[in-house]
């Protein structure tokens, strides 16, 4: 009897030592943690006992290059040379990130954020797009709508004047008295109806209930 008690008192332990090792485990990545945490502020303390300008004094010469709001500043050491790296947003909401060298004052560069320009330069495009294609239509949007819904009644969801293959159509999506999603592209100048589609979604909703 004595020998078959040993068996789960051994299961109890090295399940214990199972579950002691799992805390030591977490432990461990909390102290990694820690020591990058750690270590970025001595860094920095590092980096800072090198320059002479303040953290304040460059945040004034990024906004005298640059008008508008700093939303951040920090300091690195970009090949070999200490900056600070002040982020700026313009009175026109473009955000800019300005390179004060840390010791001289200098304005080392200034560049546009990246992500934010692409977006201004994609819909200044898109509405010089529009502009170009209102010019070459006859059809108001009104118009085309009314015409959308002779063909199609129902509700309009949407309707956008594009250039499609050389034509300048308006593509109306209309929802029918079904639910049914449909786009019809009316002839921008003519206003005659070219086609009129299912929309995608719809179709292949149709096609698994068939």
């Amino acid at each position: 009897m004595k020998k078959k008690l040993l068996v789960p008192a051994l299961a109890v332990t090295v399940l214990g030592s199972g579950i002691a090792g799992s805390v030591i485990d977490f432990s461990a990545f909390a102290s990694d943690s820690t020591q990058t945490e750690v270590s970025e502020k001595v860094e920095q303390k590092q980096l800072e006992k090198k320059t002479k300008l303040t953290k304040q004094e460059s945040v004034d010469i990024a906004l005298k290059e640059v008008q508008g709001s700093a939303s951040d500043v920090e300091l690195e050491d970009e090949d070999g040379v200490i900056i600070y790296s002040v982020e700026v947003t313009d009175d026109q909401g473009q955000k800019h990130e300005v390179a004060v060298d840390a010791n001289t004052g200098k304005i080392l560069k200034i560049e546009a954020d990246d992500e934010e320009s692409e977006k201004e330069d994609g819909e200044e495009n898109d509405k010089e797009e529009q502009k170009q294609l209102e010019k070459e239509a006859t059809v108001t949007k009104e118009e085309s709508i009314a015409i959308a819904l002779k063909e199609v009644p129902g509700k309009v969801k949407d309707a956008e004047l594009e250039d499609e293959d050389g034509v300048v159509v308006y593509t109306v999506d209309v929802i029918d008295d079904k639910g049914e999603e449909k786009e019809i592209v009316v002839d921008a100048k003519s206003g005659k109806v070219l086609k009129v589609e299912v929309e995608e979604d719809d179709a292949e909703t149709d096609d698994d209930n068939e």
